[in-house]
C-alpha cells in the first residue's frame, strides 16, 4: 500500500480549477445556488419594502393587548334552538 501524495500541484490551483468548471459547466449545484441567491436578494427587498417599519407610528398597541387577542378563544354565541337535530 502506498500513499501517492502530488506534490506538483497547489491546493489553490486546484480550487481554481474546480470553480471555473463549476462557472463554465452546466451543472445542478450551480442552478441550484444562482437560484436560492436571487430568492434571498428578492424576500430581502420584500422585508425591507414592507415590512420594517409600520404604515402609522399612532397605530400600534400595547404588548399585552396584542397577546391577549392572539391567544385568546372567542367566545361562541349559544345558537337558537337545535334546528340541525330536527
Amino acid at each position: 500500500m502506498t500513499i501517492a501524495l502530488n506534490r506538483n500541484k497547489s491546493p489553490r490551483s486546484s480550487l481554481r480549477k474546480r470553480f471555473a468548471a463549476w462557472v463554465r459547466g452546466p451543472t445542478l449545484a450551480r442552478d441550484i445556488a444562482i437560484v436560492l441567491a436571487i430568492k434571498f436578494v428578492l424576500l430581502m427587498a420584500l422585508k425591507y419594502a414592507f415590512f420594517n417599519h409600520p404604515q402609522a407610528e399612532h397605530m400600534s398597541l400595547p404588548p399585552e393587548q396584542v397577546a391577549q387577542a392572539l391567544l385568546s378563544v372567542p367566545a361562541s354565541h349559544p345558537s337558537q334552538g337545535d334546528q340541525h337535530a330536527r
